[in-house]
């Protein structure tokens, strides 16, 4: 034959003639008309498939969603009309990225939040909330977020830095880690917390420092005005506007019970431009049983279709680094952990989770320090032993600091690590000073786990927290963002481009239960993939984040086009 064309599954009528048409062709006869069924080609492209049988293609087609054909150029531009054809001009063409651990929407970094990443000092706190009030009316919440007081030497603030710019608003900014946040007076007061509130921080002299966490920041955080329905779907729309341009194809959301309407909202209005698989706290689990048994969310199986669906639940074992709340079995070495963080274990936990288990939900829990991970395998360890065998895929998210002797357990338990990559560059500045040059050996061990055998998949924690292409240059170099480690903090660890590739498209469908439908180029695999103007797999490692994504597919749609335009 002179032109080579993939077989395919269950073709249309349409395609089979195409392909007879080709063997026509090779004899000199003419050929058949162009089939009306393939609604998009792309050709002349280097195709990364994900399948290691056939790892490269030079063009594929779609019809109704899905690819029905991949092989060279020549044959597949016999299939379409030229109008339905991308010509790639050489470009990498990758399955589309799978964010496998965020929150999709974060309703703290909306426009009109004050953005405090870049905060390097009490007076450029001091100065940033100042200026937001010269532009609100009095009364008008100021909200920020992201602060990190790691990046001013580890001094939490205090309401006292922010009450003599804020007497006549209620002032609100969440920490980077979402688990803690610092509130002035005028907020206290709105939301009545008091000294003696679990989850309100207390100084010296016993008066409020306007820390918050846990019960404190909930009750605070109740009190806040909430945003209309509108305000709210406009927000997810810019979210997966920004998904696209991250060229993320597919996202599990880690969220509240309410997000659920939201996407079956967006859903209903064809705004879904992203595959949702989500998530909700482990505590609703039988609220979300009930809700798959009634057919609440479609789907043959009641729990959705190809654009949304759910079946999945979660649950933190600790709490953060940054915060000093994950649970390690040793203390922290620097002066704001003293004490190891306890792990949330079989108490509070594990019944729960033996439950949803048991109603064939899966689980992903979030696990920091070393501590928290070996409970979470221990958990693993338990459901096989309590349950049985069976596909549960359990997951461990974060993975973040392991025991080394609790690596290969990953391996033996079964149970997939989801790793947050960008998050090495961030905290890797601080581990080795916050909990030891010994721990941090294995801290983001990703290439420990790949050794052991274990399912590694790759996610950011929140869309708006480094994107795929990120996320492959800081599991493919470990350059902290200090830049104190050129040659990569624990560069052991480091993997090949590929293998993080893979963590964002094989590896993260495996996790969701997808890998029949999504992160690969094969036929019969949903049509969601992603060109980018540089090869990923042959630039120099340090040049992977000056990589864009110019097109960005899902079912079929392109949902992004930023490719540079001819001139006629």
């Amino acid at each position: 034959m002179a032109h080579r064309l993939a077989g395919h599954a269950q073709p249309t009528a349409a395609v089979l003639v195409a392909s007879a048409g080709l063997l026509a062709l090779s004899c000199g006869e003419t050929p058949p008309p162009v089939p009306a069924t393939i609604s998009l080609a792309v050709v002349n492209a280097r195709i990364w498939t994900g399948n290691p049988s056939i790892p490269w293609a030079e063009a594929l087609a779609v019809v109704d969603g899905r690819i029905v054909a991949t092989g060279s150029s020549d044959a597949i531009r016999l299939l379409a009309s030229e109008e339905n054809i991308v010509d790639a001009r050489r470009r990498l063409v990758l399955p589309g990225f799978i964010d496998s651990y965020t929150q999709v929407l974060d309703l703290d970094a909306v426009p009109g939040r004050l953005p405090l990443g870049g905060i390097r000092s009490r007076r450029q706190l001091v100065t940033s909330v100042r200026t937001a009030t010269a532009t609100r009316p009095n009364d008008d919440w100021i909200r920020g977020h992201d602060w990190d007081q790691r990046l001013w030497g580890g001094t939490l603030p205090d309401r006292a830095w922010i009450d003599p710019v804020t007497p006549d608003h209620p002032v609100w900014l969440k920490h980077r880690d979402k688990q803690v946040g610092l509130a002035n007076s005028v907020a206290l007061s709105r939301a009545r917390i008091v000294a003696g509130l679990r989850g309100a921080d207390r100084g010296p002299d016993e008066t409020l420092t306007g820390i918050l966490s846990g019960p404190a920041m909930r009750q605070l955080e109740a009190s806040l005005p909430t945003m209309s329905t509108a305000g709210v779907d406009r927000a997810l729309d810019a979210a997966l506007t920004e998904a696209a341009t991250r060229g993320i194809t597919s996202a599990y959301h880690v969220g509240e019970w309410d997000d659920l309407d939201l996407f079956l909202r967006a859903r209903s209005e064809g705004r879904l431009t992203v595959r949702i698989y989500a998530a909700v706290p482990l505590g609703e689990w039988l609220r979300l049983d009930r809700a798959i048994g009634v057919g609440t969310f479609g789907g043959d199986d009641g729990r959705g279709d190809d654009r949304f669906r759910v079946g999945l639940v979660h649950a933190n074992l600790d709490g953060t680094l940054a915060s000093a709340t994950a649970a390690f079995d040793a203390p922290y070495q620097d002066s704001r952990g003293e004490h190891a963080a306890s792990s949330s274990g079989p108490k509070t936990i594990w019944p729960l989770a033996l439950s949803a288990d048991a109603a064939n939900l899966q689980i992903v829990v979030g696990a920091v320090g070393d501590q928290a991970n070996r409970t979470a395998l221990d958990l693993a360890e338990h459901l096989l032993e309590r349950e049985g065998p069976r596909d549960r895929r359990f997951r461990v998210a974060h993975a973040q600091h392991i025991h080394p002797p609790d690596i290969a357990r990953f391996a033996t338990q079964r149970a997939l690590a989801s790793l947050l990559p960008f998050s090495a560059l961030h905290d890797g500045r601080w581990v080795d000073q916050q909990i030891g040059p010994q721990r941090g050996r294995t801290s983001f061990p990703v290439r420990g786990l790949l050794d052991a055998g274990a399912q590694v998949s790759f996610g950011s924690g929140r869309l708006n927290e480094g994107s795929p292409i990120d996320g492959i240059y800081a599991a493919v170099t470990r350059r902290t963002l200090d830049g104190l480690h050129p040659r990569g903090w624990w560069p052991a660890q480091r993997v090949t481009v590929e293998q993080a590739l893979r963590a964002y498209t094989t590896g993260a469908a495996y996790a969701g239960f997808d890998e029949t439908r999504v992160g690969a180029l094969g036929v019969g695999h949903l049509a969601d993939f992603v060109m980018v103007d540089r090869d990923l797999l042959t630039v120099a490692p340090t040049d992977i984040p000056t990589v864009r994504v110019v097109l960005t597919v899902v079912g079929g749609e392109i949902v992004l086009d930023r490719r540079p335009r001819t001139r006629p």
